[in-house]
């Protein structure tokens, strides 16, 4: 990290927290009566200012600053309309009426990366650090000895924009839309970021899938999520050794794995010529040995078939018994298309098997995206003819040129943002869902939690994006 660039940032330090709403024990103490009290008065006091949202009637992103509401418009300028102290552009803050699925903000209409990406670059905050990235290959000869990454970036939140802008139009261009769902699974690396962000600006659903799992995992994910496509990349670095992370994870899960569903449904067909009855007894006989699955190899279905056969077919002829298993082990081995598109990242840039009616790099796509977002700012006037040239663009300006292009798409508040899914301890592994609006939470515990201030204070991250901790 560059050391010296943190150190300014963080000289203050030694003053304590300061933006922290709940220092003082009587505050703490009053805002847990009240948030027990009015949960949905208490938490949208915290939303209307720590989140913007859109407001359909202004055509514009909004919330409550001291200079009352702040209006963030199309052409990235801020005005302060009179919208009056109790406007708020929810329906209901807490809507409990099919408890316990409760609904926060209901009605409203935000977008979680306008949050995290745009608004700083409309309040002017484009030349700020949104990122200290270290690659993930250490150099042990820098510092005299004492070590450093090899790679070590200082990314700017108009860096960021533009990239996560790329990121979004390469997955339009792969088809994908408001309600699609993706899976991410990739190494440590900023590309995890910006596409991250750019499924959150399009309201595609995604999951991030941690690099260490099985291509089971990936498999049983990528399927419960109903994805039509996955991110993944030629390969990450761990402990100086390449991991080869298509080969490994994501070719295996594609290829190597069927849906239960899938499975069952020839299963049927296979059967089709035995008594409806018997048929029945078999299905359920399989039924019984699928449950819990959500893919499977072809060669444990087969086991699981072979057992089905051996109790419930008992009474068929062995020949016809080993005529079915021959079927079905050429039914259950044919491929299955399980994706629309594998977008691969290229890091490492070791050879990979390549499939060609699925597999797709992300960086040409990124190059054509570019290309867009470049003829947008000519198509505005803007004199900027390469990135560097759009990235010297004063922050309204590029607000414009990239809002012309992938603007963040306002979506409900409650409206499915990711699914981390739980590690397995219980059995199984279980998506949660996250929705849009979770990232008011987030910002408003930065205050109380760390009583960070923005722009003054560096966060170190290590977990996995994997991880609830890493989103």
């Amino acid at each position: 990290m560059p050391a010296g660039e943190v150190r300014q940032q963080s000289e203050h330090r030694n003053e304590g927290p300061r933006t922290n709403p709940y220092a003082e024990p009587a505050a703490f103490a009053a805002a847990r009566r009240r948030a027990s009290e009015d949960p949905g008065g208490f938490h949208g006091d915290i939303a209307i200012e720590e989140m913007h949202f859109y407001e359909p009637s202004l055509g514009a992103w909004i919330r409550r600053s001291e200079r009352g509401f702040e209006a963030i418009r199309p052409d990235g300028s801020i005005d302060h309309p009179q919208l009056g102290e109790a406007f708020r552009p929810w329906r209901e803050a807490f809507d409990a009426s099919e408890a316990p699925f409760y609904r926060w903000f209901a009605g409203a209409l935000t977008n979680a990366c306008f949050n995290e990406v745009d608004r700083h670059i409309a309040l002017g905050h484009g030349d700020e650090t949104a990122f200290f990235f270290e690659g993930d290959r250490w150099d042990p000869t820098a510092q005299n000895g004492r070590g450093a990454p090899l790679q070590s970036l200082r990314i700017s939140r108009r860096r960021l924009l533009l990239e996560v802008a790329k990121a979004s139009l390469v997955l339009q261009r792969l088809g994908l839309r408001h309600g699609d769902r993706v899976v991410l699974n990739l190494p440590n690396i900023l590309p995890q970021i910006y596409y991250t962000e750019a499924a959150k600006r399009l309201g595609i659903i995604y999951t991030p899938v941690f690099g260490g799992l099985s291509a089971k995992t990936v498999s049983d994910r990528l399927e419960d999520l109903g994805a039509r496509a996955i991110v993944t990349a030629d390969g990450g670095y761990r402990n100086a050794q390449i991991v080869p992370y298509k080969d490994v994870y994501t070719d295996p899960a594609l290829d190597g794995f069927r849906p239960v569903r899938t499975l069952r449904g020839r299963a049927q067909e296979v059967l089709s010529e035995l008594a409806p009855a018997l048929v029945e007894q078999l299905l359920a006989a399989l039924d019984e040995g699928f449950a819990g699955e959500i893919t499977l190899a072809p060669e444990d279905a087969m086991r699981i078939f072979g057992r089905a056969l051996d109790n419930a077919g008992r009474d068929l002829p062995s020949d016809r018994r080993s005529a079915l298993r021959r079927r079905a082990a050429t039914a259950f081995s044919a491929p299955a298309q399980r994706v629309d598109a594998v977008l691969v990242v290229r890091h490492t840039r070791q050879e990979i098997p390549w499939r060609p009616e699925r597999d797709v790099w992300a960086n040409e796509l990124e190059a054509q995206a570019l290309h867009d977002i470049l003829a947008a700012a000519a198509a505005a006037g803007f004199p900027a003819a390469s990135e560097s040239e759009l990235l010297a663009l004063p922050d309204r300006d590029l607000l414009q040129v990239i809002w012309a292009v992938s603007a963040p798409l306002p979506v409900e508040a409650n409206f499915p943002l990711f699914a981390i899914y739980t590690s397995g301890s219980t059995g199984k592994p279980k998506g949660v869902v996250h929705v849009h609006g979770y990232v008011g939470g987030l910002s408003h515990t930065m205050r109380a939690a760390f009583g960070a201030s923005p722009a003054d204070d560096v966060i170190y991250v290590i977990a996995d994006p994997g991880w609830i901790t890493g989103q």
